[in-house]
């Protein structure tokens, strides 16, 4: 019974949340759960000390210049960037549609906070002077570098929910033991109590039959006076003194017994509520991590 209950609470909890979730497209912290963005490559220049130098720009979505210099280094394979100026400088870089031969990459990084996102601009030079040759190839090569930014930006983005869903999964996990184990302890309370109550009535039901034992024997005694009824009697009251210890007993256990109830009947409510509302928490951090898997499909 309590499984199905909590399987239904839980459902209408899911179904409540996703019903609210569906309508969110952004985080709280501005990330967006979904790819509607253009990776479009733009012409400019970058000043090289005095020399204008050609350059092609191109977006990177929700992402700080930090993180993009640092992204640049692990989508370029041998790119090691180093302060030039103003400038982000690489040297020796195998980029194969600029040229066959090594190239110095300069880069500079413009963050634009309203936008959220970071304007990358990368020139291409040789021998100290700009690459001249296949703009359209090269465009290209610049948007897939783009691409695969965005591509890292996003994927850090799910790694980190993914560890949040990881740690949300423990919680679920835990909070539904608790649950569990408040509820084993509530139903091996509650046949304890009955074991108990049904030992008092027993001895209760025991104590008024002794109890005509003792008012029998007493009146024969009286009657009588005779040694043999006032040994009958005697024994009819020690059968009642240890039946009315036993029955202290019984009462004391079920006392005991029905604290213990108490307590677990009031705790289980929480352990559910704490269960459900950590289960709530998984399935929105499952959605997050759902949503960004999309997001970085779409990416292109």
């Amino acid at each position: 019974m309590h499984t199905i209950q909590r399987t239904l609470t839980l459902l209408c909890a899911t179904v409540t949340l996703s019903a609210a979730l569906h309508a969110q497209d952004k985080l709280k912290d501005g990330t967006s759960l979904t790819w509607d963005n253009t990776i479009g490559v733009g012409q400019d220049f970058l000043m090289n000390d005095t020399m204008k130098v050609p350059a092609r720009t191109v977006p990177v979505y929700e992402a700080d210049d930090p993180q993009v210099a640092k992204l640049l280094e692990k989508v370029i394979p041998g790119a090691s960037f180093k302060k030039q100026g103003k400038l982000l400088s690489a040297a020796d870089v195998m980029f194969p549609s600029a040229s066959d031969r090594p190239v110095q990459l300069l880069a500079s990084i413009e963050r634009n906070k309203k936008a959220n996102l970071s304007m990358l601009k990368l020139a291409f030079l040789q021998g100290g002077r700009a690459l001249t040759g296949d703009d359209a190839n090269l465009n290209e090569a610049v948007r897939q570098l783009g691409v695969q930014l965005n591509k890292a930006v996003v994927q850090d983005q799910l790694d980190g929910w993914k560890k949040q869903l990881n740690k949300a999964g423990n919680k679920a996990e835990s909070a539904s033991k608790a649950s569990d184990r408040t509820q084993g302890k509530l139903n091996k309370s509650q046949a304890k109590l009955a074991k108990a109550s049904k030992e008092r009535s027993k001895l209760q039901g025991e104590h008024a039959v002794l109890q005509k034992e003792i008012d029998l024997q007493n009146e024969k005694w009286t009657l009588s006076q005779d040694p043999k009824d006032l040994k009958k009697l005697t024994k009819a009251r020690s059968k009642i003194t240890k039946n009315e210890s036993k029955m202290a007993s019984a009462m004391k256990e079920e006392a005991s017994e029905q604290k213990d109830l108490s307590k677990y009947t009031e705790a289980l409510p929480d352990a559910q509520k704490t269960e459900q509302a950590k289960a709530a928490t998984q399935t929105e951090v499952q959605r997050t991590v759902d949503a960004l898997q999309r997001k970085l499909e779409n990416i292109r």
